[in-house]
């Protein structure tokens, strides 16, 4: 008999021991998915919310959907965990996590090139720089990106690295050469040539600093965003490129040089976007060329995003 009871003991402690480990596990996977979804770490349910609310100055709750953790922390000692079901899931009661402001500098962009004259008017005064401007294209690489938030993770600062290449096809048969130190044409409107194009190619390096407001809402993607601030470039090379056909032969000339470019220059940028639409624009005050090099023009640029990333 006492063999019998104490086989039905044994059996009583293991099956108690085996319940609690079961549960002891599901209510700490439950609390885990509650930190997760706190942090906004990707695969929490969308419908599984946390709410921390001190209904007690020792008592923690915090929701799963419909279900209900309560945490009370006794006086005396000692921690007491419930966990039972609720008829809503309290919609009133939700909390969303924060997300820190991200920018939105990064991406690949593509647009038009143009410049204004010393009068701040389209189409430079010098003929031989005139621009066949639908056919000037902007193409720019931002590849790095850092972001500080200034107040209420919708407005902050943008900063980074991007790489910005110019193209500028000129209208006329000419391309441009360096003489006695200064910018001159080369004229290949000449008998017995045909020019198919000619252009100038810069690379900069570039590196903004923008302001961004955000409008408020909790998931970046549906948020509209303007931005504006200055973009400093590097120039890291130039070229000019010219095709033309000499007595039915297809020719090519390309030169690389500095053509008398600036080093340095600085520009005001402004940016605004909605989803998918995403536009820029930007103004050099620094003039294309070093003063007294060549002709005053002043550099802009406008298009939209292709992808950002």
């Amino acid at each position: 008999m006492k063999n019998k009871y104490l086989v039905i003991l044994t059996l009583s402690i293991a099956l108690s021991m085996a319940i609690g480990q079961a549960v002891a596990q599901r209510d700490n996977d439950m609390i885990q998915r509650a930190e997760r979804l706190e942090e906004g770490e990707p695969g929490s349910q969308e419908n599984d919310t946390v709410v921390i609310a001190p209904q007690e100055t020792d008592t923690t709750t915090i929701r799963l959907g419909n279900r209900i953790i309560r945490i009370i922390e006794k006086r005396e000692g000692g921690t007491d965990i419930s966990i039972f079901e609720s008829e809503s899931p309290g919609r009133n009661e939700r909390i969303r996590p924060t997300r820190p402001f991200r920018g939105n500098w990064r991406g690949l962009e593509l647009g038009l090139n143009s410049y204004l004259d010393r009068d701040f008017s389209m189409g430079p005064e010098e003929q031989f720089m005139e621009l066949h401007s639908a056919r000037s294209l902007n193409l720019n690489l931002n590849f790095l990106q850092y972001s500080l938030t200034i107040s209420d993770n919708n407005i902050g600062l943008v900063t980074g690295l991007g790489l910005e290449m110019n193209n500028y096809r000129f209208a006329n048969p000419v391309s441009i050469t360096k003489i006695e130190g200064i910018i001159a044409p080369i004229d290949y409107d000449r008998e017995g040539i045909n020019l198919i194009r000619s252009r100038l190619r810069t690379h900069y390096l570039t590196v903004p600093l923008l302001v961004e407001f955000q409008t408020n809402h909790p998931r970046r993607s549906q948020r509209a965003h303007l931005a504006a601030g200055v973009i400093g470039g590097l120039n890291i090379g130039s070229n000019t490129r010219v095709v033309y056909r000499e007595n039915s032969r297809r020719s090519r000339e390309k030169v690389r040089d500095d053509f008398y470019l600036r080093p340095f220059r600085y520009g005001l940028t402004v940016r605004a976007g909605y989803r998918a639409l995403n536009l820029y624009a930007n103004f050099y005050p620094s003039t294309l060329f070093q003063t007294g090099r060549g002709p005053v023009l002043y550099p802009v640029s406008a298009g939209f995003s292709l992808v950002g990333f």
